[in-house]
């Protein structure tokens, strides 16, 4: 079960002047023809079971459409005590199906699909990947026009992770909430907290997680950095999860 609090959704946004987001908004997308890179080094105290791990991801996010974002990841960490190893490729689609930026309103789906590519110890193959073929929906709405400096969201959505020759699949159904506070036009503070219900695995259980980002550009509507940290807690016997680390989004 403690594999599956690493799921971690980081809000990042900035302030919406009259014309475009910041390349760092939530409901930010890229034009079409445009690259994004997230670079990311991230750490957690809770990894696959086997204590602390730290890994190294990048996802690469192109503009199709002016309403259609499709992505692609790839990662590796090591985890203490255990093994090393490339963790599974997923890709993303971002479909918005409302984009008023007069209006600063948004509503997007986004969909990803995992399988499962790489050596897993949950499948007594060593390396550290998942060991499952997961995929996930999500549906967000919300505006950057709620206040002055301000952005907020709501989500709500499913991830479904497949079985391994260790764990039972299992539904994780998160609602979260996400808003960031723009303290000038290099800085932004973001905070976000959501419910989760895990149906399956080994037992249900509910968790809370809790989220806090702080962004800043480094060259603006350019390259931006963004450190995090998130918390994660379940209501049975399942230990706190924390995740923290270091992301760079730039766009080409």
């Amino acid at each position: 079960m403690k594999k599956f609090s690493l799921i971690i959704a980081a809000a990042l946004l900035m302030p919406l002047n009259a014309k475009a987001l910041n390349i760092t908004d939530p409901f930010f997308m890229p034009a079409p023809g445009q690259v994004v890179s997230d670079t990311s080094l991230g750490f957690t105290n809770n990894a696959l079971k086997l204590n602390k791990s730290w890994g190294l991801y990048e996802k690469i996010s192109v503009g199709t459409l002016d309403n259609l974002t499709l992505s692609a990841s790839v990662g590796w960490a090591d985890i203490k005590h255990g093994g090393d190893g490339m963790q599974d490729i997923s890709v993303y689609g971002k479909y918005r199906f409302m984009n008023d930026i007069s209006h600063g309103r948004f509503l997007d789906l986004d969909a990803y699909f995992s399988p499962e590519l790489f050596d897993s110890p949950y499948n007594h193959d060593g390396g550290a990947a998942k060991g499952s073929t997961d995929f996930g929906l999500y549906g967000s709405v919300g505006t950057a026009q709620a206040a002055d400096n301000l952005t907020i969201g709501a989500k709500f959505g499913f991830d479904y992770i497949g079985h391994t020759d260790e764990t039972s699949s299992g539904t994780i159904l998160d609602a979260g909430v996400f808003a960031k506070y723009y303290l000038n036009e290099y800085n932004a503070l973001g905070l976000s907290a959501d419910l989760k219900s895990y149906l399956g695995f080994e037992k249900d259980s509910f968790a809370a997680a809790f989220g806090v980002n702080y962004s800043y550009d480094l060259i603006e509507d350019k390259m931006a950095l963004v450190p995090f940290y998130s918390i994660e807690v379940n209501n049975k016997s399942i230990p706190s999860c924390a995740i923290w680390g270091l992301s760079a989004r730039y766009l080409f």
